[in-house]
């Protein structure tokens, strides 16, 4: 038997982080909302993987003009429900997820809704939802963060990644797997769930504007002064690897900018 030994890492909280996420507020507001139920949420995300927002939002509000209980797409055929999934990336492997998911619920729960995570620790509700058919890390943190629940915890993907990296907010050379935690481990002790979940969606919104793949445009950057990788000679030719999909911790995902509700 083989016993894994993690020792526990600390981290000073980062003095930039309020003035970056500031300056990401800034750059691109978001609204207050309503926010959705955990099992919403969670279905959402599952449609939403490597797909843009307003299509994974399009397939979504299809699916519940279609299925007005969850209870009736937990019964559908794989076949059927790829109709309502047309222009969803993956929307084959989605049909056949999506039912598998909810019926595991049930099966586990009882029920078919997860407010019930609402009286569980983060990282236990995290865990019970990572073994759900097709959850991942990026997935069960989403749903933690962006609905009703309104954990703080970090979603973090390749996209996200990026701009992290750059900024040194994690540790140089971190597996993707560390990411979220190093992150978490820097941000000012009172951030709640709001402020994390800014934080995720001003970097995405800044790898897509302007923290490119190989090329980033670091002149225009409104973190340009507060980031490291922005003053380096080799700042205008970075790569980074793409992040492979596994089941283990987060892939590329298109995340919504704070719930389904956008």
């Amino acid at each position: 038997m083989v016993i894994k030994m993690q020792m526990p890492l600390s981290f000073a909280a980062d003095e930039r982080l309020p003035e970056i996420l500031d300056r990401l507020s800034l750059a691109w507001p978001q609204r207050d909302q309503q926010h959705a139920d955990p099992l919403s949420q969670l279905i959402f995300m599952l449609v939403s993987a490597d797909t843009p927002s307003a299509i994974a939002l399009a397939a979504h509000q299809r699916m519940r003009l279609r299925y007005l209980r969850w209870s009736d797409l937990r019964d559908v055929a794989p076949e059927v429900l790829l109709q309502v999934l047309h222009g969803v990336e993956r929307a084959v492997e989605k049909a056949v997820t999506l039912p598998r998911v909810l019926q595991a619920i049930e099966d586990r729960h009882g029920l078919l809704e997860l407010d019930f995570l609402a009286g569980w620790s983060t990282t236990a509700a995290r865990e019970w939802l990572e073994e759900l058919p097709g959850v991942d890390a990026t997935v069960s943190a989403a749903t933690l963060n962006f609905s009703s629940l309104r954990r703080t915890i970090l979603t973090m993907n390749a996209r996200t990644a990026q701009a992290a990296r750059r900024l040194a907010l994690v540790e140089k050379g971190a597996p993707m797997s560390a990411l979220d935690r190093q992150v978490m481990n820097r941000v000012p002790a009172d951030w709640q769930a709001k402020e994390v979940a800014s934080l995720y969606n001003g970097l995405r919104k800044l790898t897509e504007t302007y923290c490119h793949q190989g090329k980033p445009d670091c002149k225009r950057c409104p973190l340009n002064d507060l980031c490291p990788t922005a003053s380096a000679k080799s700042a205008q030719v970075i790569s980074f690897p793409h992040e492979k999909h596994n089941r283990e911790r987060p892939s590329e995902q298109t995340v919504p900018q704070q719930s389904l509700s956008h």
